[in-house]
C-alpha cells in the first residue's frame, strides 16, 4: 500500500511537470507569434522586447536570434549590420530572412543593396511555389526608383549640423546671418509633450559653432508656428503669431540680442496668413502655404497694390505650382525668378522633398517644377529651405537617417565634380573583378559614389571635387578594404584623376 501511494505521489508530480511545460510552452510560442505579428505590423520596439522575452527562455527558438538583431537594426540606423549577416538561416525554416536585408538596406538609404536583395527574396518565394509578395514588389519598384536619383546625384554637398545646434529635441527654421556668422533657430530641446519651442541663436568661428543662447525676447511656439524668416536687406527677423486670425511681427538685433517683436503691418493681418511663410526683401510681397481650401497646402500669395498702397487678397501663387497634394515652405531668390518650395507629391524622392519652379520673363509663366534630387532630397521629409545671400548655399530640415532628434539642421553648398578612374587589384597584382568600389564623402556618410569593375578589374565614376572620401572595395556584398582618400579642388576645370588600389 505504501509502494502504491509513492507511486501515485511520482505520477502526480510527473504529470504536473509535463502539465508546467506544456504550459511554459504553450506561452513560449503564444510570445513568439506575437513578436512575429508586432514585427509584420513593423512595431520594432514592441517586437523587440517581446523576441527577449522568448530569447530569456530559449535563444535558438525558431528564428529568434536573427530577429532580435533585426529589430535593432530597424530601430538603430547605426546599429552594427555584422551579426545580423552572420545568423542566415536555412532559408527553408524562414523565407523571409532576404526580405528584411532589403528592408534594412532600404532604411539606411543603401538601395543597390536594397534591391539585389529583394530580389533575391522574390525569386526563392517564386521557386518555392508561394505566391507573389505584393509588398516585396513594391519595394523592388521603389528601390530601383530611389537608386535613379541616388546614381545621379545633384551637384550639392550636404553636412549635418554638429553639436550643439542638432540635439536629441527637435530643430526648425534656420536662418544664416552671413555678415555675423551667426545662426538663428527653433528648438525643442528640453521639453516635453507638447513641445514648446525656443529660438536659440549660436556664432560660428574656426572651432565651429559655440555654446547657445536663448532669444527670450522672441517668445516661445509650438510646432506649427515655429519658423523665423529673415530680409537680408535691412536684417530684419520675422515671425508669425496667431493675433488677429495670424499676423506678422518683426525684431531687429539690438547688440547681442533681439527687440521685442512688434506687429509688421496691421492691414496684412486679414489676409488669414499662415506660419509658413516668405516675405521679401523690399517688404512688399508674402508668400504663404495655407489648407483654405481643405484639400491639403496649396502655396498663396499677397503684395501691397502700388495703386492703393494696400494689401492684396491672397491668391493662388501659381496653378502650375498647386496640386492637389501639399505645398509648403516657399523661398523667393532676391530677384524673385527663382521659387523653391516643398511637396509631398508623387514622383519624388520621399516624403516631402524640395522643387525649383523658375519664372520665365518673357511669357512670366513659371516653370514646371523640378525635383533638387539626391542629397538634398532624401526617402524621408525635407522642409525649411532657405538660401544664403551667395544663392549657391543654405540650410533646411530634414528628419532622414541618423538625424540625432526627430528633425536635424543640414547646410548645403553647391560643388563641382570630377572624374576618377582607376584599377582594383589583390596582393599579387591580380585584377579584382566583380567588385564594387565606394566612394563615401567625409561630409556625409550617407552619400556615396560607386563603380563596378570590369574583367580586367578598372573601375570609373564621378565623384566631389574637394573632399575626403572614405574609400570601400565590397565583393559578395561584404567590404574586403577601406582607405582615406582626398580629391583636390577642380577650380572650374575638367579634371580627371586616376587611383589604383592593391588590396592587401
Amino acid at each position: 500500500m505504501k509502494f502504491r501511494n509513492l507511486s501515485q505521489l511520482i505520477l502526480v508530480a510527473l504529470l504536473l511537470v509535463l502539465f508546467a511545460n506544456s504550459a511554459s510552452a504553450q506561452k513560449h510560442a503564444r510570445t513568439y507569434q506575437e513578436a512575429e505579428e508586432s514585427l509584420h505590423s513593423e512595431d520594432y520596439k514592441t517586437a523587440l522586447q517581446e523576441y527577449l522575452e522568448v530569447a530569456a527562455i530559449d535563444p535558438k527558438f525558431e528564428s529568434t536570434e536573427y530577429k532580435l538583431e533585426l529589430c535593432s537594426l530597424m530601430q538603430d540606423s547605426d546599429y552594427p549590420l555584422d551579426k545580423y549577416l552572420q545568423l542566415e538561416p536555412d532559408y527553408s525554416s524562414d523565407e523571409y530572412y532576404y526580405y528584411w536585408l532589403g528592408k534594412v538596406y532600404m532604411s539606411r538609404y543603401i538601395f543597390e543593396d536594397a534591391s539585389s536583395t529583394l530580389k533575391l527574396f522574390h525569386q526563392k518565394i517564386e521557386y518555392s511555389g508561394n505566391t507573389e509578395d505584393e509588398d516585396a514588389l513594391r519595394l523592388i519598384e521603389t528601390s530601383a526608383h530611389l537608386m535613379a536619383f541616388f546614381d545621379n546625384p545633384d551637384n550639392y554637398e550636404i553636412h549635418q549640423l554638429e553639436s550643439p545646434v542638432n540635439s536629441d529635441g527637435d530643430e526648425l527654421s534656420p536662418v544664416f546671418f552671413e555678415d555675423k556668422k551667426e545662426l538663428l533657430f527653433a528648438s525643442s530641446r528640453g521639453s516635453v509633450y507638447p513641445k514648446v519651442y525656443k529660438i536659440y541663436y549660436t556664432k560660428k568661428d574656426d572651432n565651429g559653432w559655440g555654446s547657445l543662447t536663448e532669444v527670450k525676447t522672441l517668445g516661445r511656439f509650438d510646432e506649427t508656428t515655429a519658423n523665423i524668416e529673415v530680409v537680408n536687406e535691412d536684417g530684419k527677423l520675422f515671425l508669425f503669431r496667431e493675433d488677429n486670425g495670424g499676423d506678422l511681427y518683426y525684431s531687429q538685433a539690438s547688440g547681442d540680442t533681439w527687440t521685442i517683436p512688434v506687429e509688421f503691418d496691421s492691414r496684412i493681418s486679414n489676409n488669414h496668413l499662415h506660419s509658413h511663410f516668405y516675405i521679401n526683401e523690399h517688404e512688399d510681397r508674402v508668400i504663404f502655404s495655407s489648407d483654405e481650401r481643405g484639400s491639403g497646402l496649396d502655396l498663396y500669395e499677397s503684395y501691397i497694390d502700388p495703386d492703393n498702397g494696400k494689401w492684396t487678397k491672397p491668391e493662388d501663387f501659381s496653378i502650375d505650382i498647386n496640386t492637389p497634394y501639399d505645398e509648403d515652405s516657399p523661398y523667393l531668390s532676391p530677384d524673385e525668378t527663382k521659387l523653391y518650395f516643398v511637396s509631398d507629391r508623387p514622383g519624388g524622392v520621399g516624403g516631402k522633398d524640395v522643387y525649383l519652379s523658375e519664372l520665365d520673363l518673357d511669357a512670366f509663366k513659371w516653370s514646371k517644377p523640378k525635383n533638387l534630387g539626391w542629397p538634398i532630397n532624401s526617402p524621408d521629409n525635407e522642409f525649411h529651405f532657405k538660401m544664403n545671400k551667395d544663392q549657391t548655399s543654405g540650410y533646411f530640415v530634414s528628419d532622414r537617417v541618423h538625424s540625432k532628434g526627430e528633425n536635424d539642421i543640414y547646410f548645403f553648398w553647391e560643388v563641382e565634380k570630377v572624374n576618377i578612374t582607376g584599377r582594383l587589384v589583390d596582393r599579387d597584382g591580380n585584377p579584382l573583378t566583380d567588385a564594387q568600389i565606394r566612394f563615401h564623402p567625409s561630409q556625409y556618410l550617407d552619400e556615396y559614389f560607386h563603380s563596378k569593375t570590369s574583367s580586367t578589374g578598372m573601375y570609373s565614376t564621378k565623384i566631389i571635387s574637394d573632399e575626403v572620401f572614405n574609400v570601400e572595395i565590397l565583393q559578395n556584398g561584404k567590404v574586403i578594404y577601406n582607405e582615406k582618400f582626398e580629391v583636390h579642388d577642380a577650380k572650374g576645370q575638367a579634371i580627371t584623376h586616376h587611383k589604383d588600389f592593391k588590396v592587401q
